[in-house]
């Protein structure tokens, strides 16, 4: 989809106007928490080079997958939220065990287990409204973490707050502009 294309009622084009009027209306709000999760996909995606897929598949068992292979889990936190707040938020980083759902067979894989060989959270790291800007990428910083280290620091947990993530052993934290090595070099054993 371009983004052009009308919706229609009756066989004549809706007065609401094109689908880029919906994609606007759904996904303008970056600190949306969902919204903000579908961004911070798309920038991991754009750093690692992965744009051949086209358009991103809902329930995948993992985010991104990269042309070497590496299969990558995208988390993304923010201490701003959409609504209002008396502080800022704790980020607390989601990392269970799941069961795959396989979208060529539609069947879950039996097996629990942490499907992505890394995760990357994307922190919008901004704590005052006045200087929140999602889109100037200087305003996130990312930590990558290899998935064996959560296996092994923190098993069976299901989610962590974010400082006590970044302070495990083997955790990297790197800018936009480095993600791409810092990720390769996270899922090289």
């Amino acid at each position: 989809m371009t983004g052009d294309e009308p919706l229609t009622v009756g066989g004549e084009p809706f007065a609401g106007g094109p689908v880029i009027d919906f994609w606007r209306w759904s996904l303008s709000s970056l600190l949306d928490n969902t919204v903000r999760g579908l961004f911070a996909e798309y920038l991991v995606a754009r750093a690692l080079g992965v744009t051949h897929a086209g358009v991103r598949v809902e329930w995948d068992a993992v985010d991104i997958v990269t042309e070497s292979g590496l299969r990558v889990e995208v988390k993304s936190v923010s201490f701003l939220q959409s609504w209002a707040q008396t502080r800022a938020s704790t980020p607390t980083v989601s990392i269970p065990e799941t069961l795959a759902w396989d979208t060529h067979t539609g069947r879950y894989d039996p097996k629990s287990r942490r499907q992505a060989d890394v995760y990357v959270v994307c922190v919008l790291d901004v704590t005052e409204v006045a200087d929140l800007d999602p889109l100037n990428l200087d305003h996130w910083r990312f930590l990558v973490v290899p998935t064996h280290v959560l296996n092994a620091q923190v098993p069976g947990q299901k989610s962590i707050v974010l400082h006590r993530l970044a302070a495990l052993p083997g955790v990297a934290e790197c800018t936009y502009t480095e993600l791409r090595d810092t990720v390769e070099a996270a899922g090289t054993p």
